[in-house]
């Protein structure tokens, strides 16, 4: 198996990111346990990469809290408990209601145009069943309203905490068939508060999504057994 089949990855993405979601891919998959020690040598024989990308890779799954440093021994593996999942989307929830509230008092009618366009190419491939472009065009949602937010610092901090929740709903096909329609219609309210001009509903509308996304993504990690228990419990 491809240790970078996790997802389909944009074109031109940096080889460390691919590294990083070849660990949690073999994390949620089981090849890799809760307490497991990994150091560089081990990951580049593994993933048949060099040093340097998997020494980024490391160093940002350590600031995600899922490794921890051992002094000179590598890192340590720590589990995809619900608690992390959870404060992951307190994380993205704080933030991104914020962001909405932004995008929503910035946005111009060819914005809104824009954001239905995406909408629209989201139904277009829940319909066609196409997963892989159901996944890339459900980011370029997200990303479009984090732009009109103007707000590049708040971006950057939600993308570096939470990335990490993308990886693993990828992984674990959290978008499937059940949750499409639900996602298909928070979308349309989000759009319909910011088409409004509304900024206290298009919050809410992010709010009431991620949510509801959160709550989706532990149902399925339930039910494929990828939620562990922390390291030592």
């Amino acid at each position: 198996m491809d240790p970078f089949a996790t997802g389909k990855p944009p074109l031109n993405e940096p080889t460390y990111l691919r590294v990083k979601r070849a660990i949690i891919g073999d994390l949620i998959a089981h090849g890799f346990q809760p307490g497991d020690h990994l150091t560089i040598e081990m990951l580049t024989s593994r993933y048949n990469v060099s040093h340097m990308p998997i020494r980024e890779a490391l160093r940002q799954l350590e600031g995600e809290g899922i490794l921890v440093s051992l002094a000179h021994r590598g890192f340590r593996i720590e589990a995809l408990t619900e608690r992390y999942i959870c404060n992951m989307y307190d994380i993205r929830i704080g933030i991104e209601t914020m962001l909405a509230r932004r995008a929503a008092e910035h946005a111009k009618p060819v914005d809104i145009e824009q954001l239905r366009a995406i909408h629209e190419r989201y139904a277009a491939a829940v319909r066609a069943g196409d997963v892989q472009p159901i996944l890339r065009i459900n980011i370029d949602f997200h990303d479009r309203i984090h732009a009109l937010a103007d707000n590049p610092e708040a971006v950057h901090m939600v993308d570096a905490r939470t990335r990490i929740v993308r990886t693993v709903a990828q992984t674990v096909d959290a978008h499937v068939q059940l949750d499409r329609a639900p996602i298909i219609a928070e979308h349309a309210r989000i759009i319909e508060a910011m088409a409004r001009g509304d900024a206290d509903a298009c919050s809410q509308a992010v709010f009431e999504h991620l949510d509801k996304a959160r709550d989706r993504l532990l149902v399925r990690m339930k039910q494929a057994g990828h939620l562990l228990e922390p390291h030592g419990g």
